[in-house]
């Protein structure tokens, strides 16, 4: 299915506003933190992560990332929008094995269903707002966006603990934008997520050769609880 966003998609994108957590609302603001040790060094570990999350290919989980069509593949830099997005047809993969779904995923009817369920219903929105790196310590925070059904912001940060050992850390603050979204939220979106930031780390650190050797999230908590 599509990774790229097309020039319509981009200018609607472009439009949506940012979510901001009210404090005053009647569901709670909450804070969902991890931490990850891995054998690797901070700088070489931060480095394969840019190219985890920015590969064409990549998918996490259910979830691959969609970008805009001049950005696909490159860097990500500050301002730039995004979208998440829960993959129907790799779901569909996943649940059932028959010879006739390669031709019903590729019909073009198929595929047009499927990417307006997945645009209009199935997809978070996200902005870029910071890319740093200060005294060793690696950083990257985007916020959540209109359309998306929580408010809130994800940061990610890799921290040296010696030459050839780093903490990387994720912190997800979010306020559920409905009780609809509250609902869902709790009884599987959270744990997608967390599903999500452990294939991250340990797609990364596969790539680096590295051990995770602690984590905060379980082991079955990775995709589909199956460690590769």
């Amino acid at each position: 299915m599509e990774r790229i966003i097309t020039p319509n998609g981009v200018a609607r994108l472009e439009k949506r506003e940012l979510l901001d957590l009210d404090p005053h609302g009647s569901i709670a603001i909450k804070r969902d933190v991890h931490e990850f040790i891995v054998e690797a060094n901070a700088d070489d570990f931060a480095t394969a992560f840019a190219t985890v999350l920015t590969h064409p290919e990549s998918t996490f989980g259910l979830i691959r990332v969609k970008r805009p069509h001049n950005r696909l593949g490159k860097s990500f830099r500050e301002g730039e929008r995004f979208q998440g997005c829960f993959s129907i047809e790799r779901a569909i993969r996943l649940r059932f094995r028959a010879e006739w779904l390669d031709v019903f995923l590729a019909a073009r009817p198929t595929a047009r269903v499927i990417g307006w369920l997945e645009d209009m219903m199935l997809s978070n929105y996200a902005e870029v707002r910071e890319i740093s790196e200060h005294d060793g310590v690696h950083r990257v925070h985007y916020v959540y966006l209109d359309g998306t059904p929580i408010a809130g912001s994800t940061t990610f940060t890799v921290e040296p603990l010696d030459e050839d050992r780093c903490r990387v850390r994720q912190v997800f603050e979010y306020q559920e934008q409905d009780s609809m979204a509250l609902a869902s939220f709790q009884r599987m979106g959270l744990k997608m997520h967390d599903q999500v930031v452990w294939e991250q780390i340990h797609q990364t650190a596969r790539m680096l050769h590295a051990e995770v050797v602690s984590a905060s999230i379980p082991t079955a908590y990775g995709a589909f609880g199956v460690e590769r």
